[in-house]
C-alpha cells in the first residue's frame, strides 16, 4: 500500500517559490545564468564573474535564497523518511531555511574576516565566491530532485539516498576545483589547511546535525 503524501500544499508553495527565484536569476542576467549552468564542467564562470563580484550581488542573493529553501526541504524529507514524520508548517520551515542561510553567512563572514586580518583578502574573496557558487548550483539541482521525491516517488528511500549522493558529489567537485586552484599554497601550509577544515568546514555540519532534531521538536 502506498504511503499517503502529507503537506503537499505546503510543498507545492515551496517548489513554486523556488522555481520563481531561479527564473528571477535568469531574468537578472541571462548570459551569466547560461554560464552558471556549466559550472560543473568548466571554470569559466568562476574566472569571469569573480572580477565583478560583489558581496550582495542580486544574482547570487536570489540563488542563495533558493539554496536555503531546497536545503531545508531536503532536510525535512530526509528526517521524515529515515526517522519519523514531523508536523511541518510554514513557521518551522522558515526557521530551518533561516538556520541554513544564517549558518552559511556566518561562515562567509568569518572567512572574509580571516582574509582581512591576515592580509589575504583577494584569496579568501575568491574562495568564498567559489564555495557560494557551488552551493547555489546545488540549490538549483535540488529543486527538480526534491519535486521528484515529493510527487513522483514519495517516501522512496532509495531515491533520497541517490539525491544525497548527488548533492555530496556536487559539493565534492566544488571542493576539488577549489583545492586545485590553490593547490601549491595548501600543500605548503598543510597543517593550517587541515586545522581550517576541522574548524570551519566539518565542525559546523556536526553542530548542525546535533541541533537539527532539537530544532524540529
Amino acid at each position: 500500500m502506498l504511503r499517503e503524501v502529507l503537506f503537499n500544499d505546503l510543498y507545492t508553495i515551496i517548489i513554486v517559490i523556488s522555481l520563481t527565484m531561479i527564473v528571477c536569476a535568469k531574468l537578472i542576467n541571462s548570459n551569466r545564468f547560461s554560464d552558471f549552468l556549466r559550472l560543473i564542467g568548466t571554470t569559466n564562470y568562476l574566472r569571469i564573474y569573480f572580477k565583478d563580484h560583489k558581496f550582495f550581488d542580486p544574482f547570487d542573493v536570489v540563488l542563495f535564497l533558493n539554496f536555503c529553501i531546497n536545503a531545508a526541504l531536503i532536510s525535512v524529507l530526509t528526517y521524515t523518511i529515515f526517522i519519523q514524520d514531523i508536523d511541518i508548517n510554514y513557521l518551522l520551515f522558515l526557521k530551518l531555511a533561516l538556520l541554513f542561510g544564517g549558518g552559511v553567512l556566518i561562515r562567509i563572514l568569518i572567512k572574509l574576516g580571516i582574509g582581512l586580518v591576515f592580509d589575504i583578502k583577494i584569496l579568501f574573496n575568491s574562495y568564498v565566491f567559489q564555495q557560494l557558487s557551488f552551493l547555489n548550483y546545488l540549490g538549483m539541482i535540488l529543486l527538480p530532485l526534491n519535486a521528484l521525491l515529493i510527487y513522483g516517488a514519495p517516501a522512496n528511500s532509495n531515491l533520497l539516498v541517490l539525491i544525497l549522493a548527488i548533492s555530496g558529489l556536487i559539493l565534492g567537485v566544488g571542493f576539488l576545483k577549489t583545492f586545485k586552484s590553490y593547490q601549491n599554497l595548501l600543500i605548503n601550509n598543510l597543517f593550517y589547511f587541515i586545522l581550517y577544515l576541522c574548524t570551519l568546514e566539518i565542525g559546523p555540519y556536526i553542530i548542525l546535525y546535533a541541533l537539527f532534531p532539537l530544532d524540529i521538536n
